[in-house]
C-alpha cells in the first residue's frame, strides 16, 4: 500500500513539473482562425451522419436527417414520394393490424401459461425443490401446451400474412424507379446503419447490398479519401470512390427487402413530407 501511494506522489509531483514548464495554452478559436480553417480537411458532413459510437436504433428525430439526405440523393419526383408516402401509411397500418392480431392469438395462451407458472411460483415459495414429484404435474402441462408448435404457427402466419401483403403493394413503387435510383436505393445504408451496417453486420450487408471489397484490393484501405468520395453530400462515397456507384441493378427480391427494412424506419414520414415540400417548392419557385 505505501509503495502504491508513493507512485502516485512521483507521478503527481512530475504532472507539476511538466504543468509548470508547459507553454500557455492558445485561446479559443476567434472569428479570424474560424475563417481561415481549411475546410477540405474536414470530415464531409455526409461522413459526420453516418458514424456512431455504437449502432442503436435511432428515433424519428434522428433518423429523419439521414433520411431526407437520401430521398434528396435519390431525386425522387413528386409523383414517387407521393407513393411512398402511401406505401409508408399502408406499411404502418399493417404492423399495426400484425400487432392486434398477435396480441388477440397470445391472449389465451398467455392466461393458460400464466396459470401454471403461478401454481410453480407458489411451491417455489414454500421452499420445494425443483424436483419435487408435484412439479412433475406443471411440467407435463407446460409440454402440452407446446407440444406440435401450433402457438407458433398461428403467429408465425399472422405476420407473414402481414409482410406479403407489405411486398406485394411495393411494386408499384419500385417499377417507377430508374436504373440510376435502383442503384441508389442500396444507399438506404446511410440510415439503416443498426440493421446493415458491413462492420457490423458484414453478412446482412452482402446480403442486401453485396460487397465492397473484393480479396486482395488494395485500394478498398483508401477507400472514401479522393475528393469526389469525400464532397459533402456525397452518399454513394461511403461504398465507393468513383462514380458510378459500384454494383449493377439489384436482384428485384432484394429491392423489396430493403424497401421493407427502410419502411420500419420511424423518421421515414417526416422525411418524405419534408421532401415533397421541397419538391413543390421547385415547381413553385421563388415568390
Amino acid at each position: 500500500m505505501t509503495r502504491r501511494f508513493t507512485i502516485i506522489g512521483i507521478a503527481f509531483a512530475l504532472a507539476m513539473v511538466v504543468s509548470a514548464c508547459a507553454v500557455e495554452p492558445k485561446p479559443l478559436p476567434t472569428a479570424e482562425a474560424i475563417k481561415d480553417l481549411d475546410r477540405a480537411q474536414q470530415p464531409p458532413l455526409y461522413q459526420l451522419l453516418y458514424d456512431v459510437p455504437a449502432l442503436p436504433a435511432f428515433d424519428a428525430e434522428v433518423t429523419r436527417v439521414r433520411i431526407l439526405i437520401w430521398l434528396q440523393h435519390l431525386n425522387l419526383s413528386k409523383g414517387q414520394l407521393t407513393r411512398l408516402s402511401e406505401l409508408s401509411a399502408l406499411a404502418d397500418n399493417r404492423r399495426e393490424r400484425i400487432a392486434s392480431a398477435e396480441r388477440g392469438a397470445s391472449t389465451q395462451w398467455l392466461t393458460q401459461e400464466r396459470a401454471v407458472y403461478d401454481k410453480i411460483w407458489v411451491h417455489l415459495k414454500d421452499g420445494r425443490p425443483v424436483d419435487d414429484p408435484e412439479m412433475a404435474q406443471f411440467t407435463h402441462d407446460l409440454k402440452e401446451m407446446r407440444s406440435g408448435g401450433e402457438r407458433e404457427r398461428e403467429l408465425l402466419k399472422l405476420r407473414l400474412q402481414g409482410i406479403r401483403s407489405v411486398l406485394e403493394a411495393q411494386q408499384e413503387f419500385l417499377q417507377t424507379l430508374s436504373p440510376e435510383q435502383e442503384s441508389l436505393l442500396a444507399d438506404a445504408v446511410f440510415f439503416l446503419r443498426n440493421r446493415l451496417d458491413p462492420i457490423g453486420n458484414p453478412g446482412d450487408f452482402r446480403a442486401l447490398v453485396g460487397t465492397i471489397y473484393d480479396p486482395g484490393q488494395y485500394a478498398v484501405l483508401t477507400r472514401g479519401s479522393s475528393d469526389w468520395a469525400r464532397a459533402p453530400l456525397n452518399i454513394g462515397g461511403l461504398w465507393s470512390d468513383e462514380p458510378p456507384v459500384e454494383g449493377g441493378a439489384l436482384h428485384e427480391a432484394r429491392r423489396e427487402v430493403l424497401l421493407y427494412l427502410i419502411l420500419l424506419e420511424p423518421g421515414l414520414k417526416p422525411a418524405i413530407d419534408a421532401a415533397v415540400a421541397l419538391k413543390q417548392a421547385e415547381t413553385d419557385g421563388p415568390p
